[in-house]
């Protein structure tokens, strides 16, 4: 019984390799090797960063924070930068 079922898995494996590889050959053969190469090339760059977009999204929000801040909370801040600064400084 579990030599039926190696042999179902291991034709099941061959099966998918070789459907897998005739899509391949068939989507090369009509001319769309572009949009094939284009596909594993995005998958290849997700792969390498999965995060990219969030990333994007999460740097224009933080832009975006930014301009909102109002010119007297920044100096206040750049203030208090300085402050710490000359504190460093002096020590």
């Amino acid at each position: 019984m579990e030599l039926d079922r190696a042999t179902l898995v291991v034709c099941l494996t061959v099966a998918a390799v070789i459907a897998f590889n005739v899509m391949i050959y068939l989507s090369l053969r009509r001319g769309n090797e572009v949009t094939t190469i284009d596909l594993m090339r995005k998958a290849a760059r997700r792969a390498r960063n999965p995060w990219k977009d969030e990333d994007d999204a999460l740097q224009e929000l933080s832009d975006l924070v930014s301009g909102l801040k109002t010119p007297q909370h920044q100096d206040r801040n750049e203030n208090q930068e300085q402050q710490e600064i000359d504190r460093n400084n002096t020590i």
